[in-house]
């Protein structure tokens, strides 16, 4: 999963991300995943999380978290991350973007166009 959120898209765009696999994490939510974050100022605007829905599901939807704010988290496939990461930490696009355009089970899987 982590090879294909890392793969550049179509257009030589990636997720700049750091997996990180950590035992601890394990079954915790993602309240504390974030809460365990360091609180500096240099921090991301997003969290995504490998939690089991993103491992069992086919298309294995990573959580995406909001860490500045308290919006409710969206999923996306690992293959448009990339969109995710990018248009967020650099503010070109809003939360509301990418969350209003998920489908009905949550999941954004792109723009349409």
């Amino acid at each position: 999963m982590s090879a294909e959120a890392l793969q550049e898209s179509e257009d030589g765009f990636r997720a700049y991300i750091q997996p990180i696999n950590d035992p601890a994490f394990a079954g915790i939510t993602w309240e504390a995943v974030k809460a365990a974050l360091p609180t500096d100022n240099q921090r991301a605007a997003v969290l995504f999380v490998a939690d089991s829905v993103a491992l069992t599901l086919p298309d294995h939807p990573i959580l995406v978290v909001d860490l500045l704010g308290d919006r409710q988290p969206f999923r996306c496939i690992p293959s448009e991350l990339w969109a995710v990461d990018n248009n967020l930490n650099l503010a070109n696009l809003d939360w509301g973007d990418f969350a209003g355009s998920a489908d009905e089970g949550g999941i954004f899987r792109g723009f349409s166009e």
